[in-house]
C-alpha cells in the first residue's frame, strides 16, 4: 500500500494544484501549493506511531542549527538563490493572501506531508529493502530533488540526512517539529517584510 500512495502522490499533487488554481486564479501559486499538501494529508495517517523522543529532538535541533550556522557563513554564496526569492515574492504578492497560505503550507502541511512520504514511507521501504544507508541517502537525495534548485540539493540532503536521524531516533513527530521549524524560520524574513 506505502509503494501505491507514493506512486499516486504526485499525480494526486499536480491534479490538486491545476483545481485550485483555475477555482482561485489570482491566487494561482500561493493556493496551489496549499491545495496540493491537503490533498495528501491522508497519507499522514501512515506516519503511524506519533510519538516523540525529546532527547533525540533536541540533538537532532542541534544538527540544525549547526547547518544553520553555516548557511548564514555561505549566504554571500547564495546570491542565485536570494534572486529566485525576490522573483517569487513578487509572483507571490499578486495574491492578498499569500502570507496566510504560504505560511500554513510551508509550517504546518509541508512537514506534515512531506515527513510522512520522505521518511515514514520511503525510508521505510528502502530501509526494509536495501538497509539503512541506502535509506539514508535515498530518502534524502529524494527530499533534495523534490526541493528543486539544483545548487542547493547539498544543503537539502543534509536537511534529509538530519530530518531522517530525527525520525529513525525520535520518533516521527521530531522530524515533523524539526522540519515545521526550520520553514518557519526561513519563511520569517519572506513574511515579515
Amino acid at each position: 500500500m506505502r509503494l501505491l500512495i507514493l506512486a499516486l502522490s504526485l499525480p494526486i499533487m499536480f491534479t490538486a494544484m491545476g483545481f485550485a488554481a483555475l477555482l482561485l486564479p489570482q491566487c494561482g501559486i500561493p493556493a496551489s501549493l496549499a491545495a496540493a499538501y491537503l490533498a495528501l494529508i491522508p497519507v499522514v495517517y501512515y506516519a503511524k506511531p506519533f510519538k516523540i523522543k525529546p532527547k533525540y529532538f533536541a540533538i537532532s535541533l542541534l544538527m540544525f542549527a549547526g547547518v544553520w550556522t553555516v548557511e548564514l557563513a555561505l549566504e554571500p554564496l547564495l546570491s542565485r538563490y536570494n534572486a529566485m526569492t525576490e522573483a517569487l515574492l513578487q509572483l507571490l504578492a499578486q495574491c492578498p493572501q499569500w502570507k496566510i497560505y504560504f505560511f500554513i503550507t510551508a509550517v504546518v502541511l509541508a512537514p506534515l506531508v512531506e515527513e510522512t512520504i520522505f521518511r515514514a514511507m520511503l525510508y521505510a521501504e528502502l530501509e526494509k529493502r536495501a538497509g539503512a544507508l541506502v535509506g539514508y541517502v535515498g530518502n534524502s537525495l529524494a527530499f533534495a530533488a523534490v526541493h528543486g534548485l539544483p545548487y542547493l540539493i547539498p544543503l537539502y540532503f543534509v536537511y534529509g540526512v538530519i530530518l531522517t536521524f530525527a525520525f529513525k531516533r525520535g520518533g516521527v513527530v521530531s522530524a515533523m517539529a524539526l522540519h515545521g521549524i526550520n520553514n518557519f524560520l526561513a519563511l520569517l524574513p519572506l513574511v515579515s517584510s
